[in-house]
């Protein structure tokens, strides 16, 4: 199993652990960098490991990822195309936030405790 973190190393997940809170901004611009800059075929292995979890299909409706766009995504030549590549980062978001246990830094409005995190 390949994760996120493999993909993208050391840097990017030490900037995500302490900009989710407070930098969000450059952060994304990072993750876009560092995203056009990881492997194809790693970068899709990991996509490709997320959609294969029992319930990706509703975690990517809940990520407002389109139902349609998943068969695309999957597709190795998609994944860094520009309109995709919001799609990508969201995945990608989420899989390092459950890879670095980010979520529990955060605090959830109660609002959210329902929400499956």
């Amino acid at each position: 199993m390949l994760k996120m973190i493999d993909v993208f190393g050391p840097r990017l997940v030490q900037h995500f652990s302490s900009s989710v809170s407070t930098q969000p901004e450059q952060f994304t611009e990072l993750l876009t960098q560092s995203i056009n800059n990881a492997e194809d075929a790693d970068l899709h292995k990991a996509v490709s490991h997320f959609f294969n979890q029992q319930d990706a299909v509703s975690i990517a409706d809940a990520l407002d990822i389109n139902p349609e766009r998943v068969q695309t995504l999957l597709s190795a030549t998609s994944l860094k195309d520009e309109m995709y590549l919001e799609d990508t980062t969201r995945i990608i978001t989420l899989c390092l936030a459950l890879e670095t246990d980010v979520l529990h830094q955060l605090e959830v409005s109660d609002l959210l405790e329902d929400y499956p995190v």
